[in-house]
C-alpha cells in the first residue's frame, strides 16, 4: 500500500517535540480541559475556529483554488506557477500558497477533532452531552475530508490524533474509502447532534449547527459521488486498473447517488427547520441584526473580529466601497478575487440578461435585470477616498480593458481593511433545491420527463425568490424555466450548473463545481467556450489576456481542451512538501497518469 506521511501535524509546529509534548498556552491541563461541559464547549468552539483559517474558505482557498476552475480571474497581472497553474485547472506540488497551506489547514482541523474525539471517553461528563460533542466533532471533521478528497483524491484517514511519529506514517486510501468515511461521520452526527431546540438551549445565539446540518452535507457528498460516476472514463483514475467500488456508501451507479442526493435534499427541504431567505438581498446586508440568523443558513463560518482579518472582505471588495469604513487606509490586496468575464458573461445570459447595444459590446452580454445580479456584484461603485463612481464591468457607456466586477456579498458596514463581520456560508438552503435539481436533471431521458420537470421545479423556486428581491414591485427577470427552454436532458444538467454560479458566486463552491463532472465537461463548458469568447468576441481581448493570462496570446489559447490533460487537471497535486519524503513507490495513486 502507498504511503505517505502527513508532514503538515508537525509543520505547524517548531519540531516533532513539541507536537507530540504539546504544552497547553493556558493554565489548564489535558485533565482538565475536558473535565466539564464548559470545557467541552470550548473545545468544539476550537474545532469551528479551523474552518476560519485563513487559507481555506475565506482566504488562499478563495484567493488561489478558485482561478483554477475557469471563473475567477486575480485581480492583476501575475506569472508566477502560484497563479499560471489556474490555467491548467489545478495547483501543482510546488504551490506554497495555493496547495501547501490549503493541505496544511485541512489536517489541522483534521487533528483538532480528532483530538477531542480521543479525550471525550476519559471526560467525567454525563454521555449524552459527550456524544452531541462527539458528533459534531464528526460533523467539521467530515466536512475537512470532503474538502481534502475533492481536492486530492487518496488521502490519508486519520481518525485519531497522533501521539507518536510512527503513527503519521499513514498509507494514502482510495478516495472511495474516503467517502465512505465521510458519510459514516455524517450518519454519526445525523443521529447524535442536538436538534435545533436542544442547539440553541445550550449554545443561544451562536449559529450553531444542528443535526440536519449533516443531513444537508449528505446530500452534497452522494452529488458529487454521482458526478463522478456519470464520468468515468474521463475522470482523474484509471478505469483498466480500477473501478471505484462505492458499496460502503451504499452505492453501486450513478443513478444511486444522484436518487440519494434528490431524496436526501428534498427531505430536509421538505421536513428541516430551514427555509429560503424571502429576499435574496438579506443574505449579504450585514446591517441588520437579523442577518446573521437567517433561517436559510445550515453551515456557515461565523465572524469575529479577534479572529484575524476579513479575507473575503479584504481580497473581494473594490478599494474604499461605500457601505464601509475603508475610507482613508490602503490594501493592497483589495479586490484580488474576481469573477472573470466568461463568468459574467454567462451569469448574464442564463439570467435573462441582454446583449449590449454598442458597437463596443454588441457581441457582449452586457447585463441583466436579475436581482440577484445586483445584490452580488459590483459594475460600478462610488469610492468614498475619491467621491468618483468608477466603472469596472462593460455595458452600453462603459469597457474597460483590465477591469472585471467585484464580488460585494461581504460589503460589512464595518470592514475597515482588516477586520469585518461578515458571515460565510459554507450551505445554506439555496443549494439544497439547486442540488435537488441537478440530481433530478442528471436522472431525466428528456426535460420534460417526470425528473426533468422535478429538477425545473426546484429551480423555479430560487428564480421566484430572486424575482421579489426588489424594493419595489417584481422583477420580470429571472424567468420561470420549462421543459421547453432545453433540447435535452444534458442541456438541462448544464444549465443547472450555471444557475448554481448565479446562486452562489463567490461562496466558495466554483472550483469544485467545475471539476466533479468529468473532463469532457470541464472541456465543453469551460475550457472551449472561454478560449473562443476571449480570443474572438471580447472586443479588448488582447489588453486583457496580457494582463490577466500572461503567455496566452503568443499560444493562441488560454485553457488546455485536450481531455488527457483536462483530466490531469480534476485533481490538484499533492504538496511538493510531502512529496519529497517519500519514494518514488510511495508516491504513486492509482490514477491514469501513473
Amino acid at each position: 500500500m502507498r504511503k505517505l506521511i502527513p508532514i503538515i501535524l508537525l509543520l505547524a509546529v517548531t519540531s516533532c517535540s513539541k507536537f507530540l509534548n504539546e504544552v497547553p498556552t493556558t493554565s489548564l491541563s489535558d485533565d482538565s480541559v475536558y473535565d466539564s461541559p464548559q470545557a467541552l464547549e470550548a473545545n468544539i468552539n476550537g474545532c469551528y475556529l479551523t474552518l476560519n483559517n485563513v487559507s481555506l474558505w475565506k482566504g488562499t482557498m478563495n484567493e488561489y483554488f478558485q482561478t483554477g476552475s475557469g471563473l475567477i480571474i486575480w485581480g492583476g497581472n501575475r506569472t508566477t506557477d502560484e497563479w499560471l497553474d489556474g490555467m491548467y485547472f489545478t495547483k501543482y506540488s510546488t504551490s506554497v500558497t495555493g496547495n501547501k497551506n490549503v493541505w496544511t489547514a485541512v489536517w489541522l482541523g483534521v487533528n483538532r477533532c480528532n483530538r477531542l474525539i480521543d479525550n471525550l471517553p476519559g471526560s467525567p461528563v454525563d454521555e449524552d452531552f459527550k456524544r452531541e460533542i462527539e458528533a459534531e466533532a464528526r460533523l467539521i471533521r467530515a466536512h475537512f475530508y470532503f474538502t481534502a478528497v475533492r481536492i486530492w483524491g487518496d488521502v490519508p484517514i486519520l481518525t485519531h490524533s497522533p501521539v507518536e511519529a510512527e503513527e503519521l506514517h499513514n498509507a494514502r486510501q482510495p478516495f472511495e474509502n474516503v467517502y465512505a468515511l465521510v458519510l459514516e461521520d455524517l450518519a454519526f452526527a445525523e443521529k447524535n447532534m442536538r436538534s435545533p431546540w436542544r442547539a440553541e438551549e445550550v449554545a443561544p445565539g451562536k449559529n450553531r449547527p444542528n443535526n440536519w446540518a449533516a443531513t444537508a452535507l449528505k446530500s452534497s457528498v452522494y452529488l458529487t459521488i454521482g458526478s463522478l460516476l456519470s464520468a468515468p472514463d474521463d475522470n482523474f483514475w484509471d478505469t483498466s486498473r480500477r473501478t471505484p467500488d462505492f458499496s460502503a456508501c451504499g452505492i453501486s451507479s450513478a443513478e444511486d447517488a444522484f436518487t440519494l442526493a434528490y431524496d436526501t435534499a428534498k427531505y430536509v427541504i421538505d421536513e428541516g427547520p430551514y427555509s429560503l431567505a424571502p429576499d435574496y438581498r438579506t443574505l449579504f446586508r450585514w446591517t441588520e441584526e437579523g442577518d446573521w440568523f437567517l433561517p436559510e443558513s445550515i453551515l456557515k463560518i461565523t465572524a469575529s473580529n479577534k479572529a484575524g482579518q476579513s479575507y473575503c472582505s479584504i481580497h473581494m471588495l473594490p478599494p474604499f466601497p461605500e457601505g464601509t469604513a475603508n475610507v482613508a487606509t490602503t490594501n493592497s490586496n483589495a479586490g484580488r478575487v474576481r469573477p472573470c468575464r466568461f463568468a459574467l458573461e454567462n451569469i448574464i445570459k442564463y439570467s435573462g440578461g441582454t446583449r449590449g447595444t454598442g458597437s463596443h459590446n454588441s457581441t457582449l452580454y452586457a447585463q441583466t435585470s436579475d436581482p440577484r445580479f445586483a445584490a452580488t456584484f459590483f459594475v460600478s461603485y462610488k469610492n468614498q477616498n475619491t467621491g468618483k463612481t468608477v466603472n469596472t464591468y462593460p455595458n452600453d457607456g462603459n469597457v474597460t480593458s483590465a477591469s472585471d466586477a467585484y464580488i460585494k456579498k461581504y460589503l460589512d458596514p464595518t470592514y475597515d481593511v482588516t477586520s469585518g463581520k461578515a458571515d460565510f456560508y459554507l450551505m445554506r438552503m439555496a443549494e439544497l433545491y439547486l442540488i435537488a435539481a441537478e440530481a433530478a436533471a442528471s436522472l431525466s431521458a428528456s426535460p420534460g420527463d417526470a425528473w426533468g420537470l422535478k429538477a425545473i421545479e426546484n429551480v423555479n423556486v430560487l428564480r421566484d425568490r430572486a424575482r421579489h428581491s426588489r424594493d419595489v414591485g417584481v422583477s420580470s427577470v429571472p424567468a420561470d424555466w420549462s421543459a421547453g427552454n432545453f433540447a435535452s436532458s444534458e442541456d438541462l444538467v448544464n444549465a443547472v450548473m450555471w444557475e448554481r454560479l448565479i446562486e452562489m458566486m463567490g461562496e466558495g463552491h466554483e472550483w469544485f463545481d467545475t471539476h466533479r463532472r468529468g473532463a469532457t465537461w470541464l472541456r465543453d463548458n469551460i475550457a472551449v467556450p472561454a478560449n473562443e469568447f476571449y480570443m474572438g468576441h471580447l472586443p479588448d481581448f488582447n489588453t486583457y489576456l496580457v494582463y490577466h493570462f500572461p503567455g496566452a496570446v503568443e499560444k493562441g489559447y488560454i485553457y488546455p481542451t485536450e481531455i488527457i490533460d483536462l483530466r490531469k487537471g480534476l485533481l490538484s497535486a499533492y504538496p511538493e512538501s510531502e512529496l519529497r519524503l517519500n519514494t518514488a513507490e510511495n508516491r504513486q495513486n492509482d490514477f491514469f497518469w501513473q
